[in-house]
């Protein structure tokens, strides 16, 4: 196999890992994970009282493993078992932290 098309399929590989929420944006500033439950910030930073309003939202959801990502243009993504309805207050509390 050319190595030219082993490097497109993997290219394609990882971008649909992205797309469908399995892993998270490599270039997001800000990640935070969660795992059994417990809410990590890996990457960047967030207010104390933000970590706690995800946490909560993501408790009342019965949300135990996932990651939520901020890019920088300030897209939010979420992992593929974070459900969509909680996803506009998930972008809220990250993305008016700093108001």
């Amino acid at each position: 196999m050319n190595v030219m098309w082993l490097f497109i399929i993997l290219c394609t590989i990882a971008i649909a890992a992205v797309w469908f929420g399995v892993v998270p944006p490599p270039h997001a500033s800000t990640l935070v994970r969660v795992r059994a439950g417990s809410v990590r910030v890996t990457r960047g930073k967030i207010r104390p009282e933000a970590k706690g309003q995800v946490a909560e939202i993501l408790a009342d959801a019965g949300i135990a493993n996932g990651f939520i990502a901020v890019t920088p243009g300030e897209r939010v993504a979420f992992s593929w078992n974070i459900p969509g309805t909680v996803h506009q207050r998930l972008r809220n509390v990250l993305l008016n932290q700093w108001t």
